[in-house]
């Protein structure tokens, strides 16, 4: 059949079944191209389950490591989270078992996350906020006054908050910062440069007369006690008593201290000799004279036995004491020191000599043993050594990873390669309140 003749016969009719055609068309293909996407819409996305990597967190969180906010296990290297907490890296990382949460510390409060990173709940204040030891006491600045709570760990809020003094004189800004001393019952906190004592129960504000530089060595660990010296007399300050027990030693200089718990405090002598102070019986007795002369004394070993007394040259070169023994032993060391165990410790040797280059060990009354020939890292804030005591590993930083060690140098592994050294390593510890 010949459609043109037709068409030239009827053209109006013809536009017309042209336009039926063609807008029939159309409207086919926008049909079937929306069906289609709106297919794909309505499907569902997949969702990963979280399961597995939930129930391997309460498991083993004593083997999971935050590398720049990502959280890996260290026994295989695997990425469990990428960018896992929602918000800044914390200062410390716990695992509440009770409650089955992760809670990070940070300068001024704490804050409790899902095991999947996500916030829970926040412990916390327009201004930082102090808690004492015990972390069942907190207190804070408002309003130019100091103000005490208590802490519901398990409903994760401050409770029966009070106003503590009533002198309008306390700058809340910078209050927490300013605190020396904290007690459940006792708040020493430097105010325009005076130190002030405050009792948390009646309000009372006394100044007190206590040098002020480096207190954070000086103070015992739970933040009662206090050494120092004055006026050619050793003192140890009782801060809920707003007593001092003092020990006359005439010129001698005491230039660093270390606690050993809540009991013992270990003295550095004129950087000649170590001292070891009994705050049960206040006695203060001489342990030994050291091989050369010292400026700092380090963290002690977890028995309390050993102590560390750094000299030379930045520190590199140090004398192991053993407080038992009684004894000092030179030691050729390197750089960043780091205690890994009662009787070991480690340190790291960035230099071209390839037979000193590495990463060493070296226990108390044996050679240095070279755990790797890659040294790891330190930098202004310490060593990029991190002990895992409750796993009993080690965890080293280099240039290109995370090496995983046994704590007497064994089994040496890369389990985590980085393109670049990590900002922020943190281990995962149990949480406690008492």
């Amino acid at each position: 059949m010949r459609w043109w003749p037709l068409i030239k016969q009827f053209p109006k009719y013809a536009l017309v079944l042209g336009v039926i055609v063609g807008s029939t068309v159309l409207f086919l293909g926008w049909w079937v191209f929306h069906s289609r996407k709106a297919d794909g819409l309505n499907r569902p996305t997949p969702v990963e389950d979280f399961g597995p990597k939930l129930a391997l967190i309460q498991a083993k969180y004593d083997h999971l490591l935050l590398v720049d906010n990502d959280l890996y296990d260290i026994d295989d290297g695997q990425l469990l989270f990428k960018d896992w907490l929602k918000g800044s890296i914390p200062l410390r990382l716990f695992y509440d078992a009770t409650a089955k949460k992760i809670i990070g510390q940070y300068d001024g409060g704490f804050v409790r996350f899902t095991l999947d990173g996500h916030e829970n709940a926040r412990l916390a204040k327009p201004t930082k906020v102090a808690f004492a030891d015990d972390r069942r006491t907190a207190v804070f600045g408002q309003a130019k006054e100091v103000w005490r709570a208590d802490v519901d760990w398990q409903a994760f809020k401050f409770i029966n908050e009070k106003k503590v003094t009533s002198i309008e004189q306390f700058n809340e800004a910078n209050f927490a910062d300013n605190i020396a001393l904290l007690t459940s019952k006792t708040l020493v906190v430097r105010n325009f440069n005076v130190l002030l004592r405050v009792d948390l129960k009646t309000g009372r504000v006394k100044p007190v007369q206590i040098p002020m530089a480096d207190i954070g060595k000086r103070r015992s660990p739970d933040s009662k006690w206090l050494v120092g010296v004055m006026n050619g007399q050793f003192y140890c300050y009782d801060v809920d008593a707003d007593e001092p027990k003092a020990t006359p030693i005439g010129r001698a200089a005491m230039t660093d201290f270390q606690w050993l718990g809540n009991d013992r405090c270990i003295a550095l002598v004129a950087g000649k000799g170590i001292a070891s102070y009994d705050r049960l019986t206040n006695d203060l007795t001489e342990v030994t004279a050291l091989p050369f002369p010292c400026f700092k004394i380090g963290e002690p070993s977890p028995d309390g036995r050993f102590i560390f007394a750094a000299g030379g040259i930045d520190g590199r070169n140090g004398a192991l004491v053993d407080l038992e023994q009684k004894t000092a032993l030179k030691v050729k060391g390197g750089a960043g020191i780091t205690r890994v165990s009662d009787d070991a410790f480690a340190f790291s040797r960035e230099v071209p000599d390839s037979s000193l280059r590495g990463s060493w060990l070296q226990t108390a009354g044996e050679t240095e043993n070279r755990m790797s020939p890659e040294p790891f890292l330190v930098s202004n804030a310490g060593a990029q050594l991190l002990v895992m005591a409750a796993a009993g590993l080690g965890i080293l930083e280099t240039q290109h990873g995370l090496l995983r060690m046994k704590l007497d140098g064994t089994e040496l592994a890369e389990p985590i390669k980085l393109q670049h050294p990590a900002a922020h390593v943190l281990a995962i510890q149990r949480w406690e309140t008492e």
